[in-house]
């Protein structure tokens, strides 16, 4: 597929009507019910430094679409795997609304601690579980092991392992996200890249 034609799909079928329905359910539900808080968590120390990791998620899932995942058959059904992630995410911040307290984790002497109290007053607490950002970077890290230019660079693949793994962490280090979020975001992306890869990309391949 052509890259511009990628880029628009990209855009208007995954990046814009999730941030347009996700900003939409924040004006509305401005409170959690649920808190998943454990020693875990407790366990885990704040670093709000590890939020420069936590916005690589739009510029690498956006890059790995458009230019690393080159097979038609591969790239729809990655889309259709995040719509149907996306979906499932807004169906438990509608019904199932969750609520991290962060009051106490506030870092006022660095740019870090700026940019992540910019983040905040965007992003709001009441919608964690599971977390969408630790979905997202595992659902594009299992496509991407699909696509014939990773499997020829292995490292590259290892690359995004690790990088899947840091996003993970950093929603725990900087309390944005319970450690259930972040398993509840692995499941998610699994069932999600699962069903997408038999229904959609499996049917595709062989009707070819």
């Amino acid at each position: 597929m052509p890259i511009g034609v990628k880029a628009k799909v990209v855009f208007f079928f995954t990046l814009l009507p999730y941030f347009l329905i996700y900003f939409i359910i924040q004006a509305y539900i401005t409170t959690g019910d649920y808190s998943f808080i454990t020693w875990a968590d407790e366990l885990i120390p704040f670093n709000p430094h590890f939020v420069w990791v936590y916005h690589t998620i739009i510029p690498v899932v956006g890059v790995t679409l458009i230019f690393l995942i080159q097979r038609r058959e591969l790239f729809l059904s990655a889309i259709a795997a995040f719509l149907l992630a996306i979906v499932t995410l807004f169906i438990f911040y509608i019904f199932f609304p969750s609520f991290y307290p962060r009051e106490n984790f506030i870092d006022n002497s660095s740019i870090s601690g700026f940019l992540l109290e910019c983040t905040r007053r965007i992003d709001g607490a009441q919608n964690t579980f599971p977390s969408s950002h630790v979905t997202f970077s595992w659902l594009i890290t299992f496509f991407v092991g699909l696509s014939i230019y990773v499997k020829k660079n292995r490292w590259l693949y290892m690359g995004y392992l690790i990088w899947a793994l840091l996003i993970s962490f950093s929603t725990l280090a900087i309390k944005q996200h319970f450690v259930v979020d972040v398993f509840s975001g692995m499941l998610l992306a699994y069932l999600s890249y699962f069903i997408s890869k038999k229904v959609v990309f499996e049917r595709l391949t062989n009707s070819n």
